[in-house]
């Protein structure tokens, strides 16, 4: 052999060699390394899996009372694994089976065969052994049918199954929410995490999400050997499902009701059509959502067992008012009046007003060449700040407020007194929870919005293009001429010079109005509440517990302190003192509401608001808390396109105090309180519930309080009727008298601008000129 004949050989040898350890390295990987993975590969193929869903928990209100419930169903369905054995794949089956629930045959195939990307539904996206569901809420004779005649329906069931219900329809359907199948993202993303399964259904809105995994429970899953050809050939294992656990509310039925039916009667009364009104009611103790209700609304019960494209759209058309959005947390706007009480705590807290000290409600305000009126121009007179929160006077929070602006540096941002600038208005706003969301324990919450120097010029810089165009096209899609020149000449002035924070934006603020201020009425309600209970901030919250269903408490879900107001206690005892008498004192914007009202039991403290919007008819709000001498409830109301406070939000509100403390009418909250203990859940599963109506003591059931002989309301004038209030006690027929803590006008006093102000305008050119491009102010209305 020579040479070459030699090394061909070798490199022969090489090569075989090579392979054999390419070969052998390989099947140690595949048998050791990775021999793990495909064991379970193959056990896969071996196996296929049936799942029986969980019985999903309940949600109950504060008595334990169902606001969603399971239903038992008679639901027919076809076995693919059976009918795909028989000679002609069960296309006799199904025609038989289509006489009996009355739907072509076509169709059953549709809706038996497996979903991809190219075949849409109806179609089964579960396991091929699963039996795909065909007919829901069949009639017992239908179900028989099947059931006795197994020869004529090979591969087919009849058997009850769980239906998500809703039996007070379209009732609390925000806070409540919907299910919807599980999609393939979510399956990819956490189905071993969450244990989803192809048919599982999950919520997708209101507590149905928040709460999925503690209400949808773990299902059943039995799992199946096949051999090479599909064919069932033995159970490997069964796991049983394990219900979900019930989920109990804060939210109180009886009140829910009573919100609901005292918004819709207002909606009838404006013309109905696609008006929207919403309410929140708040423990003030604990944040707990007690109520809280949108008009108009929709019934859950169109998304069980899937909603129509029709459907859904109707659902989201603002034509019907947006029937999937919640206002009481999803939608926000001008405060109106309301935001006094705010600015009240700024003037007291911040720049040195008095309770005692009397200020000027002239009929107007003049900054530069604008003018700013009181409502219809009413003029007061000296008055002190308890009188002007009651009558709701504005010129005398626009002028904390312009006092404050010069000091803060007026157009010369922070070359003013306070450098840099303090905006004790803005701030004070973000302090009461105001442009954040509360944290409400429900997904898709707005913010709202709270602008301050700084915000106001980045949003100048992401519209400023936008002005310019305007300015130089003008708007040509606005038929009256006179609007679309007026627009055109403010977006050419804010073109310019639209990052200044000018005295009308600062004015507009402190009365609840203008582009700077944007709240919710849950955070208008969360708001009250912490100066009704003495500073506390509250994360509003629906959920009170978590309950197995043998009745074992599982989770409770306490409250949440969100922060603490900054504001001394006697600051806000002498704002509740001046809310409670505008539902009683001469002048108060809503004593003619309550003239009829029991306020020798149970106080109101409130504010009207009316906020001015462009185009439409105002918006109606009122924002309130009672007991006014010892907090529990604060109700919040308000009404878009409407008219002021008083006309509509105040009466709706009237009415659901009057449910919850059973004014002429049983009582929704017996003694004026939430619910001590969670309602019974027996061990069999049945719930024993509080009783949700007593017969009121005369015609009022009076609120006991914690701590007995708290009888004046504290910051209330002399002479008011709040200062002479019996305390609350656990009867209606006890009480007990206190003196009153009188904090009375002493007397005429100058107007005293506030601590550093930079006294009356220098420039008032400069004022002038800024203040011509801005937009007509807006009067905070009672």
């Amino acid at each position: 052999m020579n040479d070459r004949m030699r090394i061909r050989v070798l490199l022969l040898r090489v090569l075989v060699l090579s392979l054999l350890a390419t070969l052998g390295a390989r099947l140690w990987v595949l048998q050791v390394l990775d021999g793990d993975h495909y064991r379970q590969v193959a056990e896969t193929n071996r196996v296929r899996e049936v799942v029986t869903p969980a019985t999903r928990g309940m949600i109950l209100d504060d008595r334990g009372q169902p606001l969603v419930r399971n239903r038992t169903s008679l639901v027919i369905s076809v076995n693919r694994s059976a009918t795909d054995r028989q000679a002609d794949h069960g296309k006799a089956v199904l025609a038989r089976l289509a006489g009996v629930i009355n739907t072509p045959a076509d169709e059953l195939t549709r809706r038996i065969r497996f979903c991809t990307a190219q075949v849409k539904p109806p179609c089964w996206n579960g396991s091929p052994y699963q039996p795909v569901p065909v007919a829901k809420d069949v009639s017992p004779q239908q179900a028989l049918a099947v059931i006795e005649h197994p020869d004529r329906f090979p591969g087919v069931s009849a058997d009850l199954q769980a239906v998500r219900e809703y039996p007070h329809g379209s009732l609390a359907a925000h806070e409540l929410g919907y299910l919807a199948p599980v999609t393939q993202d979510q399956l990819d993303k956490q189905g071993d995490e969450k244990g989803y399964h192809l048919n599982s259904l999950i919520g997708v809105a209101g507590l149905e999400s928040t709460y999925d995994d503690e209400l949808r429970g773990t299902d059943g899953v039995e799992r199946l050997e096949v051999d090479r050809f599909g064919r069932v050939a033995g159970t490997a294992s069964t796991t049983a499902p394990v219900s979900g656990d019930h989920l109990v509310l804060n939210l109180d039925l009886g009140v829910q009701q009573a919100t609901e039916q005292a918004l819709q009667d207002t909606i009838n009364q404006l013309g109905g059509g696609n008006r929207t009104a919403s309410a929140v009611v708040l423990d003030v103790r604990t944040g707990g959502v007690v109520a809280m209700a949108s008009l108009p609304s929709y019934n859950p019960s169109v998304f069980v067992g899937g909603v129509s494209e029709q459907d859904y759209r109707a659902l989201s058309d603002p034509a019907n008012g947006i029937p999937l959005l919640s206002r009481a947390y999803q939608g926000s706007g001008a405060a109106g009046s309301t935001f006094k009480a705010i600015s009240t705590a700024v003037a007291m807290q911040n720049l040195g007003a008095k309770g005692d000290q009397r200020y000027d409600c002239a009929p107007t305000l003049q900054i530069g060449d604008q003018v700013f009126h009181n409502f219809d121009g009413e003029s007061a007179g000296p008055i002190t700040l308890h009188q002007a929160l009651v009558i709701s006077c504005d010129v005398i929070f626009d002028q904390f407020a312009y006092d404050s602006w010069l000091a803060d540096g007026g157009l010369r941002n922070g070359r003013g007194p306070y450098s840099p600038p303090k905006e004790y208005f803005v701030r004070m706003a973000q302090a009461m929870g105001f442009g954040k969301a509360t944290g409400l324990d429900l997904p898709g919450e707005a913010k709202g919005s709270v602008v301050d120097r700084a915000g106001a010029k980045a949003i100048w810089a992401e519209l400023k293009d936008s002005y310019c165009r305007r300015a130089k096209n003008g708007y040509p899609e606005e038929s009256d001429p006179v609007k679309a020149e007026r627009f055109r000449k403010y977006a050419a002035e804010a073109c310019v010079d639209g990052y200044l924070y000018n005295a009308g934006a600062a004015t507009q603020f402190a009365i609840g109005q203008g582009q700077y201020l944007s709240v919710s009425p849950l955070q208008l309600a969360t708001a009250y509440a912490a100066i009704a209970n003495g500073g506390t901030l509250w994360k509003p919250t629906l959920a009170k517990a978590a309950v197995a269903p043998d009745g074992r408490v599982v989770q409770t879900f306490p409250p949440r302190k969100a922060g603490t107001l900054p504001v001394s206690p006697e600051i806000l005892a002498y704002i509740r003192g001046s809310l409670a008498g505008v539902t009683t004192e001469g002048g108060g914007t809503a004593t003619g509401v309550f003239a009829d009202w029991p306020s020798t039991i149970v106080p109101i403290a409130a504010k009207t608001g009316t906020a001015e919007v462009e185009g439409k008819g105002d918006t109606s709000w009122f924002a309130s808390f009672a007991p006014a001498n010892d907090p529990r409830f604060a109700v919040v109301v308000t009404i878009p396109d409407s008219g002021t406070g008083a006309e509509y939000a105040a009466p709706v509100a009237k009415r659901i105090y009057q449910a919850i403390y059973g004014v002429g009418q049983a009582a929704a909250m017996p003694g004026g309180q939430p619910p001590a203990a969670l309602p019974k859940i027996n061990r069999d599963g049945t719930i024993a519930a509080t009783s949700l109506r007593v017969p009121p003591v005369g015609t009022i059931v009076a609120a006991p309080v914690s701590a007995p002989g708290r009888g004046p309301v504290v910051g209330a004038p002399a002479g008011s009727p709040l200062a002479v209030l019996p305390a609350l006690s656990t009867t209606a027929d006890v009480a007990r008298t206190g003196p009153g803590l009188a904090t009375g006008a002493t007397g005429p006093a100058a107007w005293h601008p506030p601590p550093g102000s930079a006294g009356p305008p220098a420039a008032v050119g400069v004022l002038s000129s800024a203040l011509s491009r801005a937009p007509p102010a807006g009067t905070a209305r009672p």
